[in-house]
């Protein structure tokens, strides 16, 4: 009888969540607890959730400060020379300007959004496959592959939601599996020169002067002065709107030959990595993408700082160094796990917001600028807490594995981390993170240790599928790529299945070949 509630109770939420008739915080909450009612165990809810909640707090209290970390490098222009390297790096050349595509997109994933990635690539870039007469489907192909694999960072969905269903640690998970990642990311980048190289024969190399002030898209973009007024940016300054964010595009200068100029625009940012739950970038209110693949998405636009504007208020240039040496030494540490990665993201935090902003009122502004997405995230996990605690106290868990265990041929039992590797890439596509991770991936793990297969064999196996689940229908984010760049979302999915399933199977590939699963 567990057994059939067990499957009962994960196809409900994952039909529920699916057919967005709950959120997933609603969902991870209230299904599990109907459940523990219904099998008879309703009087011991509050003792799971404890546990839960215990278990998950080191990894909400990591996706808590990651997010204000990388949010407040952001603010005080950490990236912005990347941008307008990359851009000067792509001149007018189509095979340059794919791979700066993928570059672009690969480095701005480091923040662990996906929205945001996709919002800056396609307003830097875009201009230039358009003037160019370039494929834009490459420019959203190239960058969901790319985000894809650096959605696997500790901070970003997968991986925290993997660490928070098998009670394992992020980094356990994610620094073995850097160089099967590095090679996924490699596989980007072989495809974008290739692809570019295609664009190149097919196109020539066109002259830099042609292409000189592009716009980002024709369409018009709201710029808000400091006192919060709108003005109407037309299309000559390159202005372009999309997800409720402000994109401005600036004109090039001589500086940047290639004509993309200097980008500004303000992003809305999405909780867990995967662009699961589209909100502002600043305290105002939640940019909602549409759900359809050729409408661009639109909202209200939130008034937050967050922004690569050359000219916003909370740059610090005289900073640049000391933030570029503190992101740097974060990374190495949290690669050498001196210290673990919740205590490395919140003092990486402290130090960051006290050294850029020295007055108290600076930084209650950039923490409520990234409060919502914080709430977001945090929410999400102590709500999973709920999910996984009734599923393992109940019992339900157990006997679900051993009917799986039962259906598997002793042949494959020893390879399920194998098995389940192959396993994430359609059903990744086919179904949201959430359900995923907290419905299917633990049902797997249970079932490998029955064979040996370790947790952290099936947690690191459960993240080769996220290049093609950045191109997945049920990933808000990739309706703010698609919307952005006006591109029909069947004519990306055809051109984008292909190469992502490719990226995962290389990265599947190079992490049976370095032993990692």
């Amino acid at each position: 009888m567990l057994t059939i509630l067990g499957f009962v109770m994960i196809a409900t939420f994952l039909v529920l969540i699916m057919a967005k008739k709950m959120s997933p915080i609603a969902a991870l909450v209230l299904i599990p607890a109907l459940f523990c009612v219904l099998v008879g165990q309703g009087a011991h809810l509050g003792e799971y959730v404890l546990d839960g909640v215990g278990d998950l707090a080191p990894t909400a209290a990591m996706l808590m400060f990651a997010i204000i970390y990388f949010g407040v490098m952001i603010d005080v222009g950490l990236f912005d020379p990347i941008v307008r390297g990359i851009l000067r790096f792509c001149r007018a050349d189509p095979l340059r300007i794919v791979m700066g595509t993928a570059l672009l997109a690969a480095i701005v994933s480091l923040d662990g959004d996906g929205s945001t990635t996709f919002m800056i690539t396609v307003s830097a870039l875009l201009p230039l496959y358009r003037r160019l007469g370039m494929s834009v489907v490459v420019l959203t192909g190239v960058a969901a592959t790319a985000n894809g694999v650096m959605n696997t960072l500790p901070w970003g969905g997968p991986t925290a939601r993997a660490a928070t269903a098998l009670h394992v640690d992020a980094g356990d998970i994610f620094v073995p599996m850097i160089p099967a990642l590095a090679v996924g990311l490699l596989c980007v980048l072989v495809l974008s020169y290739a692809l570019g190289l295609r664009e190149r024969r097919r196109l020539g190399l066109l002259s830099a002067a042609g292409v000189s002030g592009a716009g980002a898209s024709g369409a018009g973009a709201d710029e808000r002065d400091e006192r919060g007024h709108a003005a109407d940016a037309g299309s000559d300054a390159g202005a372009g709107s999309a997800a409720g964010a402000e994109t401005v595009l600036v004109g090039a200068g001589a500086e940047a030959r290639a004509g993309a100029g200097r980008v500004s625009l303000s992003k809305a940012r999405t909780g867990g990595g995967d662009g699961g739950v589209p909100s502002s970038a600043g305290s105002g209110s939640a940019a909602h993408p549409g759900t359809e693949g050729d409408a661009a998405p639109s909202g209200p636009a939130a008034g937050g700082a967050a922004v690569l504007d050359p000219n916003r208020s909370t740059l610090r240039p005289g900073l640049y160094w000391f933030n570029a040496a503190l992101t740097v030494a974060l990374l190495a540490l949290l690669i050498t796990q001196l210290l673990p990665i919740p205590v490395l993201f919140l003092l990486g935090a402290a130090v960051a917001l006290t050294v850029n902003f020295r007055d108290m009122a600076d930084q209650k502004a950039r923490i409520a600028a990234h409060s919502e997405n914080v709430l977001n995230v945090a929410g999400m996990v102590f709500a999973a807490a709920v999910f996984t605690g009734v599923l393992t106290g109940t019992g339900m868990v157990d006997e679900m594995a051993r009917t799986v265990v039962g259906a598997i041929p002793d042949a494959l039992g020893p390879h399920m981390a194998v098995v389940t590797a192959i396993l994430s890439i359609p059903f990744t596509y086919l179904m949201s993170n959430d359900g995923f991770y907290f419905g299917i991936v633990p049902i797997l793990s249970e079932a490998g240790a029955a064979h040996g297969v370790s947790s952290l064999e099936i947690a690191r196996a459960s993240l080769v599928g996220q290049p093609l689940h950045m191109s997945s229908p049920l990933v808000p984010a990739v309706y703010v790529l698609v919307g952005m760049a006006k591109v029909e979302f069947g004519e990306h999915t055809r051109f984008t299945i292909k190469w992502a399933v490719l990226t995962s199977l290389t990265v599947l590939g190079a992490g049976l070949l370095f032993g990692i699963m």
